[in-house]
């Protein structure tokens, strides 16, 4: 199921960045961070549904990892230079 393994990755990446883990807290502080509505943070969080491109796009630059990864397209987590 993609939306758990994108979920797990947001977490993995939350964690990486010292956001708390307390649910409540995870999502308030994720929603300020990439400027979207709690309802929807907690989606994402929760792995109950994916981002569109262009929130992925600014989700994989605030993390500096790779968008495809993080939705599990691919394996390679780093972002690729241009």
């Amino acid at each position: 199921m993609p939306n758990k393994q994108f979920a797990d990755r947001l977490n993995k990446e939350l964690d990486s960045i010292g956001v708390p883990l307390r649910s409540d807290e995870r999502i308030e502080v994720f929603s300020k961070l990439v400027k979207i509505p709690k309802f929807k943070a907690e989606a994402f969080i929760n792995g109950i549904s994916l981002p569109d491109q262009s929130l992925l796009t600014r989700m994989a630059e605030e993390f500096e990892v790779n968008p495809e990864w993080l939705v599990g397209r691919s394996e390679d987590r780093q972002k690729k230079n241009r």
